[in-house]
């Protein structure tokens, strides 16, 4: 049966469609031309993000507020709020809600607070947003002490592989980067920095650390074309497991719980080992267990490389080796013993000493047979005790002492720390 809208009708004598839309409904079913309304100039959508700095890492960052010059602004009352006018030294890229702060007016303490842009011009020079509750008009405000924010706002920014363009041809640092070049995201944290790369996957652009740029309002624009890949990922999974697999009840709670596992991936990521990221750190590091030391390429067996320094205090170069270090000595990799004999060797006020605070002893043997350790007041079967007398100790320590038959006896060490 002939459906009343297909086809030409004759009576019209058969002219071209007015609408296109109900064309294609007509020869594709109904919603049709709504369903690639959707996809229209898809190769040609783009989203734009301003500049905003380059970080100590040499990352493109946006964690942080953007001042941006004004070289004007005014007020006009409009009923019972005020109509607020910035008019920027160059243009810049701000988008309708976008959140902005203006501070240091004098001639009017109320204008001082943050704002939602209501409207720009196409020429990205005149931003205008309300102020509600004030009447206020005033066509020229002083720019002394004025100062006007683009307040940073942690949403999505651009993530690794995104295809990204620049407005304009900019120089960073020392290094060019050219208009209509296609560069890709890399190293993006997905909040609010990424780094720019030649090659889809490949190495970040050596950008130095806090390096201004020229012109510093650029814009990046990100192609956001959608191809059949991205339309099959869309598709909703098929649920294999019925038992244990649903569709969340309350969507809110699962976006919360998202957020708080997104934020603890980042605090952790930062305390990991990463492959494409020096492993450098001076923070404190704690550990259980025991530390095996591996040198695969034998870099360790220089001799001098164990060391940071000289006896005399000079710089070994080449050091130092690679390892865990205690003081300026390669652990394990030196005989230094870290007690030092004072007072005089020989002498009754002699001593050893160390810088350890907590010390433990396995075993202390006077074994020389030069009598370097003579313990007077001792007789057999003892009963009493010359010599002398320990008036006052902080410290014992447990020992042995062995006759010359090999006779053990266990006696206590009285020390003190002075």
């Amino acid at each position: 049966m002939a459906i009343s809208n297909q086809g030409y009708r004759r009576d019209l004598n058969l002219q071209e469609t007015i609408n296109d839309t109900v064309a294609l409904d007509n020869l594709a079913g109904a919603g049709t031309a709504d369903d690639i309304s959707y996809i229209q100039n898809n190769l040609r959508n783009t989203s734009n993000i301003a500049f905003n700095k380059i970080d100590s890492n040499g990352f493109f960052s946006f964690a942080t507020d953007r001042l941006i010059s004004a070289s004007a602004i005014s007020t006009e009352a409009d009923g019972a709020n005020t109509v607020i006018t910035v008019t920027l030294t160059n243009s810049y890229l701000l988008k309708f809600g976008d959140l902005v702060e203006l501070s240091g007016v004098t001639e009017n303490n109320s204008l001082n607070a943050q704002y939602s842009v209501t409207a720009v011009s196409p020429d990205l020079k005149t931003i205008t947003f309300v102020k509600s509750g004030l009447s206020y008009t005033n066509s020229s405000l002083s720019l002394s002490g004025v100062s006007f924010k683009l307040k940073v706002q942690n949403v999505f920014v651009y993530t690794d592989e995104d295809v990204v363009n620049l407005s304009e041809n900019v120089t960073i640092g020392g290094v060019s980067l050219t208009e209509n070049t296609n560069y890709y995201v890399v190293e993006s944290d997905g909040v609010s920095k990424f780094k720019l790369s030649t090659t889809l996957g490949g190495s970040a652009i050596t950008i130095t650390g806090s390096a201004t740029a020229s012109p510093d309002n650029f814009q990046f624009k990100r192609r956001d074309e959608v191809h059949q890949q991205q339309v099959i990922n869309y598709i909703p999974p098929e649920v294999q497991d019925t038992e244990e697999f649903s569709y969340p009840s309350d969507i809110n709670d699962k976006i919360d719980e998202t957020q708080g596992n997104i934020e603890t991936a980042e605090y952790f990521t930062l305390k990991k080992y990463r492959s494409d990221q020096s492993v450098t750190t001076s923070e404190s590091i704690k550990f259980e267990g025991s530390i095996n030391l591996h040198d695969p390429k034998d870099y360790n067996q220089t001799g001098n490389l164990v060391q940071n320094k000289n006896l005399d205090g000079s710089v070994i170069p080449g050091a130092p080796a690679p390892g865990i270090y205690i003081g300026d000595t390669r652990a394990f990799s030196s005989d230094n013993n870290p007690w030092v004999e004072s007072g005089g060797t020989g002498s009754v006020n002699g001593k050893l000493t160390t810088e350890s605070e907590e010390v433990s002893i396995g075993e202390l043997a006077f074994l020389d047979g030069n009598n370097s350790m003579v313990i007077t007041g001792i007789e057999n079967d003892v009963s009493t005790v010359s010599g002398v007398v320990a008036s006052s100790f902080t410290h014992k320590i447990p020992i042995q002492v062995q006759d010359g038959s090999g006779n053990k006896e266990s006696y206590y060490l009285l020390v003190s720390t002075s």
